[in-house]
């Protein structure tokens, strides 16, 4: 795989989850990754991973709700890797079970710092370096609960719904100058998150499995493939795009 040789990727929320299988499948795919999350130990066990199946890595922390540390990392990296052509936009939080009525400001300014305002901060701050080139790629990670409600997500589904609109808009403005922006909407992913919701009875894994036409939960892998797709020449011609990966969740009627 050399989809992405020569390339130079950033990946938000690197340490763990989608982010650590995004960036897994981006140096697989030939491209140099900045693994990037708050949790500077992670990055680090990310970059490990990357470097044991032979490819490049550099951990980075940026807590993305801050904008200052969003410009300050973006130019560090392009400085590091020599260039900027790939940011994913993939750190995100969430809060499972409360209502609308319990619902704390914490949670909700927490949830749209780091999955609104972080993506907002991450498309202008990769703007500034690809408009230019006339060249790059930018990917969200979205959610199907950006378009398929989920009682007890407010916070979630506004922030996730949000995004894919910023995505469209960003691909409208920036594809004259070569420079392509799509999301993409995972559906359920067996990730540490959704195992720490599951283990606590926030969800209802057997429940999902049996509805989901594939049968099973989507793996982070997949979502990695699909990311590493989007960024690559073959898919040139995709832009302002959301790509839904759920095994066809959310085709099934409900109720």
């Amino acid at each position: 795989m050399d989809e992405l040789r020569g390339q130079a990727a950033l990946v938000t929320g690197a340490g763990a989850g989608l982010g650590r299988a995004i960036a897994v499948e981006m140096a697989r795919a030939g491209a140099q990754v900045a693994i990037v999350d708050v949790d500077e130990a992670a990055a680090g066990e990310t970059v490990k991973l990357v470097q044991e199946s032979g490819g490049t890595a550099l951990a980075y922390r940026c807590d993305v709700g801050v904008r200052a540390e969003v410009d300050r990392t973006w130019d560090a990296v392009a400085a590091d890797l020599g260039r900027l052509d790939i940011v994913v936009n993939n750190a995100g939080v969430s809060f499972v079970g409360p209502h609308i009525i319990d619902t704390t400001d914490e949670v909700w300014h927490q949830s749209i710092d780091v999955m609104q305002h972080g993506v907002f901060y991450g498309m202008r701050a990769a703007a500034r370096h690809m408009l230019p080139q006339r060249s790059g790629s930018v990917v969200t990670i979205s959610s199907i609960r950006g378009f398929s409600s989920n009682p007890g997500r407010i916070a979630y589904c506004a922030a996730k719904a949000a995004v894919i609109m910023m995505t469209r808009v960003a691909a409208a403005e920036w594809g004259r100058f070569g420079v392509r922006a799509n999301a993409i909407a995972p559906g359920v992913q067996r990730t540490p998150m959704w195992e720490e919701d599951a283990a606590r009875g926030a969800v209802d894994e057997p429940g999902v499995i049996r509805v989901c036409p594939a049968g099973r939960l989507g793996e982070p892998a997949e979502v990695g493939r699909l990311a590493v797709f989007l960024s690559s020449a073959d898919a040139a011609y995709i832009n302002g795009s959301c790509v839904t990966i759920d095994g066809g969740l959310t085709t099934v009627p409900v109720g």
